[in-house]
C-alpha cells in the first residue's frame, strides 16, 4: 500500500535542522581559532637551538594545545560524518580531509616531546617537517572544498563559489610553495577562508538548509512507505 505524501510535510521533513552537526562544526572552528592564535611557533626556517628553546620554554602548553588541535580535527571529522546524508561524496573528503589535520598537529606535537636545549638537532628534524605537514591538510581541504563545489553547488550556488575559492587558494598556495616561491597573503588567507567555508556550513547545518537533495528524500520516502 502507497501511502500519500503532502509536498507541505515532505518539504518540512527534509528541511529538519541537524543541530547535532551544526554544534560539531561550531565547535571546530572556536577550538581551531583558539589553539592557531594563542601561540605563534618558530618558523621552518629557524635554527634548530632556536626551535628546541622555544618548545622547550612552552612545552606543557604546546602539548595542551596540540592535543586541543586534535579534538578540533576529530570533531571535524565526526561533522563530515554527519554530511552522509547530505552527500556521500562530501562526507568521504571531509573525513579524508580531518584524517589529513591529523598531521601538522602530531608534527608539532613530537617537536614538543623531543626538544631539548643541550641537543636541538632532533627537535630542528622534526620543525624541517612542519612544511609537509601542512601541505598534507591543504590537499585535504581541496579535496574537500572540491567536493563540496562540485556536488553541492548548482544546490547552493553560494556555497559552491565560497568553496571554490577555498579551493582556488589552497591550490596556488601549495602550487607556489612546491615552486619555492614566496605564498605572501594566502598563508592567511587560504586558512581563513577554509575556517569561513566550515562556519557557514554550521550555520547551513542548523537552519537545515544544508540537508540531502529534495528529490532524492522525496524517493526516498515514498520508497520507505510503500515497504510499509
Amino acid at each position: 500500500m502507497t501511502l500519500a505524501i503532502s509536498p507541505r510535510a515532505t518539504e518540512k521533513s527534509v528541511r529538519t535542522p541537524d543541530r547535532v552537526a551544526g554544534a560539531l562544526a561550531a565547535g571546530f572552528v572556536v577550538l581551531l581559532l583558539a589553539t592557531e592564535l594563542v601561540l605563534t611557533l618558530p618558523d621552518e626556517t629557524d635554527s634548530p637551538a632556536s626551535v628546541a628553546n622555544f618548545y622547550a620554554a612552552h612545552r606543557a602548553f604546546i602539548i595542551i594545545l596540540q592535543v586541543l588541535g586534535l579534538v578540533a580535527a576529530a570533531l571535524l571529522g565526526a561533522y563530515a560524518w554527519r554530511l552522509r546524508t547530505v552527500d556521500r561524496f562530501v562526507a568521504a573528503a571531509g573525513m579524508m580531509m580531518a584524517a589529513c589535520g591529523l598531521v601538522p598537529g602530531l608534527i608539532t606535537l613530537m617537536i614538543a616531546i623531543v626538544a631539548n636545549t643541550d641537543h636541538p638537532a632532533a627537535a630542528g628534524r622534526w620543525n624541517a617537517l612542519e612544511p609537509r605537514g601542512d601541505d598534507i591538510l591543504f590537499v585535504g581541504i581541496v579535496l574537500f572544498a572540491v567536493a563540496i563545489a562540485v556536488r553541492l553547488g548548482r544546490r547552493l550556488p553560494a556555497l559552491g563559489v565560497l568553496a571554490a575559492l577555498v579551493a582556488l587558494s589552497c591550490l596556488a598556495r601549495l602550487v607556489l610553495e612546491a615552486a619555492g616561491r614566496s605564498r605572501g597573503p594566502l598563508d592567511a588567507v587560504a586558512p581563513l577562508l577554509f575556517v569561513v567555508l566550515v562556519a557557514t556550513m554550521a550555520v547551513l547545518s542548523f537552519l537545515g538548509i544544508l540537508r540531502a537533495d529534495s528529490a532524492s528524500a522525496l524517493a526516498q520516502n515514498r520508497i520507505d512507505d510503500h515497504e510499509q
